[in-house]
């Protein structure tokens, strides 16, 4: 079995899935809004229920987050929390990671390093 790779987009906000047989990695680009975070979060639900051991957010290419968006971070990691932990969040960009640490969800969430 091979990896399995399919893109979404939830208006401003594109997500690319790669899923293989142990983990899933969603990429997302674009802007986490009102708008797309419920997109995000269903992509989200699924990976959480599936039997992947590791998911990644990888919001590299995410250049905005209001929010709503900050919430569906926060029902993730809580989520993740409540089965196993298998959730971890690249921020990736300094503005991102920097709004992360104002707001303290880096205590919340499970950030990589």
């Amino acid at each position: 079995m091979g990896n399995s790779i399919s893109v979404r987009k939830h208006g401003p906000l594109t997500i690319r899935v790669e899923q293989d047989q142990k983990s899933i990695v969603l990429r997302a680009g674009g802007e986490l809004d009102i708008a797309s975070a419920p997109g995000l979060e269903h992509s989200l639900l699924h990976a959480l229920e599936s039997g992947a051991s590791s998911i990644i957010l990888d919001l590299t290419a995410v250049g905005f987050i209001d929010p709503v968006g900050l919430r569906v971070l926060l029902w993730a990691a809580a989520r993740s929390r409540e089965d196993g932990d298998r959730l971890r969040i690249d921020c990736g960009s300094p503005a991102i990671r920097q709004l992360i640490d104002l707001t303290g969800l880096g205590r919340e969430v499970p950030l990589t390093a």
